[in-house]
């Protein structure tokens, strides 16, 4: 007997409930977008990377909704699950990890082609076009080394050219430095904080580490807040 696909259950502004109706969630990442697209008049970002402190801080959470308001007004946005010590993405998105990012990198430095055949795809009647997902994708041991590649970094050149916009869901920087050659990859970088987990000098020591790095950090995405206008806010 096949064994039954184990999802997690998470906030998720596609799927209405009551819990959810105190807070219009969606309008809240709407705003979130709209700072996120004029954070940088003169150099549209088109690329984001979302990192923490630590695991456990809503991250992964971030990232899938923001994807899903950012594909409400572009045709083709893609969201990557770059997290590949602890892959969450495919399951809060309910969708296979069969292949994915890794897969794609290892056949991308072979050939130096584009396959979209590791792309899934998500469908919403309030999309302007489909959402495309590339998870994490198989279990490799060097996954530092992987995103540090040359081949990775050619890899977002090629993305770019393809999607409208980009969301990349990182490993949290206070666990290991992932985030650091992804961000290096992409426009830029926004830093979430948890109000009830997040210290605060372990975030603060987060961001300038990104910051030595060279990582444009454009801005961050407090969660778990509880105030009369939702649990995520948005600041620089």
């Amino acid at each position: 007997m096949a064994q039954k696909k184990k999802y997690r259950k998470t906030l998720n502004i596609l799927e209405k409930s009551k819990k959810q109706s105190q807070f219009d969630y969606t309008e809240i990442f709407r705003h979130i977008r709209t700072n996120i697209e004029f954070s940088n008049v003169d150099n549209p970002i088109k690329s984001v990377a979302i990192t923490s402190s630590q695991p456990g801080e809503a991250k992964s959470t971030t990232s899938m909704n923001l994807a899903y308001i950012f594909a409400t007004k572009y045709k083709k946005v893609l969201i990557i699950d770059c997290d590949l010590r602890k892959t969450m993405l495919h399951k809060y998105m309910r969708l296979s990890n069969s292949h994915g990012l890794t897969d794609a990198l290892i056949e991308f430095g072979k050939t130096h082609r584009f396959n979209d055949e590791y792309f899934q795809t998500i469908n919403d009647q309030s999309f302007s076009g489909l959402l495309y997902v590339l998870t994490a994708g198989i279990h490799v041991p060097n996954p530092s080394e992987l995103l540090s590649s040359g081949t990775f970094k050619e890899y977002m050149k090629v993305l770019k050219q393809n999607f409208d916009f980009i969301i990349i869901d990182c490993a949290p920087i206070g666990s290991i430095s992932d985030a650091i050659p992804v961000g290096n990859a992409v426009d830029g970088t926004i830093f979430v904080v948890s109000a009830k987990d997040t210290k605060r000098k372990d975030a603060a020591q987060c961001v300038d580490l990104l910051k030595r790095s060279n990582v444009n950090v454009i801005g961050s995405v407090l969660t778990k807040a509880d105030s009369g206008s939702g649990s995520y806010h948005y600041y620089y």
